[in-house]
């Protein structure tokens, strides 16, 4: 008796948490049948609030394997110098043979750059310790560094112990966090630069060369060599970092991107392939997590709306200019105010915004109708639309504003010189200077002399002329 009391309490206790479940998945898309008990999918601009709902077990701690090599990446960004020489250590390369790795060997000297392509691409653990202890001192000091940065981010179900994420009980995170830390870091054009890396070459100081190819199914067909492959290739996709341990299971952060929307994905804790898989069915389990990527992704691109408005786009233009005529010069054109519906609205999928929101706004999607040239000055002289694959999303009206004003030269330092005629240069020959010559008078040109005139004889004066008179 006491222990069907027991169970019926049991069962009334977990009711709660199984309807909570329920709840949090209620968004039209089926987190259940994703491979992963994890999951959290948000807007970059936005990476502490799940969009559409699509998170599960957000602020659960999972332990995230290679995904602590986000962490580890852009606090080596921060606290070093691309072309620093970093010369890799015994314990770097004493690793097991089920370690990735980038291919170190003891006495290697690498720059920290090279080190973290291998750090990101092949997920390389040696590469992790090797920056580690370059920038720490050691494994443990520089995972105090990490704790440190996560706790700066407000990663508050966070803890480090190790760069690489090889399993421990005390090397957590959640979903949450892996979407702010890594939100965080895509702002850093090299740590963008290298997760989106497909294949490089990197080069040691003392002439070894490595090639180093991305472990990112989303960014480059692993299997295309071997068997019949699981492609999982995806065009919008931008990086970010793989994950795989047996108690972490398949891990994913990805970043993805279309028109200017871009959306970061966190998939923890995901189905591992059983001991007797092999080939084919094996690789269908490592796939998977990108599979969910993709519907993920393709879901918020499409469902991730935005309501735009005439009134919202400032980015508009408020008048129009053209030729009247055009077939006359453009020496003179007609100017035209345009007033928006402002009552118009549509809702796009937030990628599709990006077209609209652009400033100054694309020529390409505006189209304008004069019907009336020579409408009065503030007469509606025509129309303009916003037309996008063929469908009119806002309108507006033209009103004459002004009429055949010239152009304005555009400003220049240079000099103007005006030329009224051009004449072929002719060289100058030197010419003796002229010699003087006596004046010569007129002869009709009264002489004056020094004989004083008579008084009155200004009056005569007045009827004097030329001797031809």
């Amino acid at each position: 008796m006491r222990k069907t009391v027991l169970c019926l309490l049991l069962c009334i206790l977990l009711l709660p948490v199984y309807g909570k479940a329920e709840t949090t998945e209620s968004t039209g898309f089926d987190l259940k049948k994703l491979a992963e008990d994890t999951v959290f999918l948000a807007r970059l601009d936005d990476p502490s609030h799940a969009i559409l709902g699509l998170e599960r077990n957000a602020d659960k701690k999972r332990y995230p394997a290679s995904t602590t090599k986000i962490m580890t990446c852009i606090l080596a960004l921060e606290l070093s110098e691309p072309d620093e020489l970093v010369k890799v250590s015994k314990r770097a390369c004493n690793l097991s043979e089920r370690n990735s790795k980038m291919g170190l060997e003891p006495g290697d000297r690498f720059q920290m750059i090279d080190l973290l392509y291998g750090l990101m691409l092949p997920s390389g653990n040696d590469a992790a310790i090797a920056i580690a202890e370059h920038i720490g001192g050691s494994v443990d000091g520089f995972a105090d560094l990490m704790n440190k940065k996560a706790q700066s981010l407000g990663m508050d179900g966070t803890h480090y112990v190790n760069p690489h994420g090889l399993h421990n009980a005390e090397h957590y995170t959640t979903a949450r966090d892996l979407a702010i830390l890594t939100a965080y870091a895509m702002e850093n054009e090299t740590f963008r630069k290298i997760v989106s890396t497909t294949e490089c070459t990197v080069k040691s100081k003392d002439g070894k060369k490595l090639v180093l190819r991305n472990a990112n199914r989303l960014l480059r067909d692993v299997t295309a060599n071997t068997y019949e492959p699981y492609s999982c290739l995806y065009a919008n996709a931008i990086g970010v970092k793989t994950g795989d341990t047996h108690l972490a299971g398949k891990c994913l952060v990805a970043a993805a991107e279309k028109n200017g929307a871009t959306y970061l994905l966190v998939l923890l804790h995901g189905e591992n392939a059983p001991d007797s898989a092999k080939g084919r069915e094996k690789d269908k389990y490592a796939a998977q997590r990108f599979y969910d990527a993709i519907e993920l992704f393709e879901y918020a691109f499409q469902n991730d709306t935005v309501a735009v408005g005439a009134d919202t786009l400032s980015c508009l233009p408020d008048t129009y200019a053209c030729s009247p005529d055009p077939s006359v010069s453009l020496a003179s054109e007609a100017l035209y105010r345009i007033e928006w519906d402002e009552t118009e609205s549509l809702t796009v999928p937030r990628w599709k915004a990006g077209a609209l929101l652009a400033d100054p706004f694309p020529e390409e999607f505006l189209n304008y109708s004069v019907t009336s040239p020579n409408a009065p000055i503030g007469e509606i002289a025509g129309t303009v639309s916003v037309v996008i694959e063929n469908e009119t999303l806002f309108h507006g009206t033209l009103f004459a504003e002004d009429y055949t004003f010239p152009p304005t030269p555009e400003p220049t330092q240079e000099p103007i010189f005006i030329i009224e005629e051009e004449t072929p240069f002719v060289p100058l020959s030197p010419v003796p200077a002229p010699t003087p010559s006596p004046e010569v008078t007129p002869s009709w040109i009264p002489i004056p002399t020094e004989t004083p005139k008579p008084n009155g004889s200004w009056f005569w004066n007045l009827f004097r002329c030329a001797p031809d008179c």
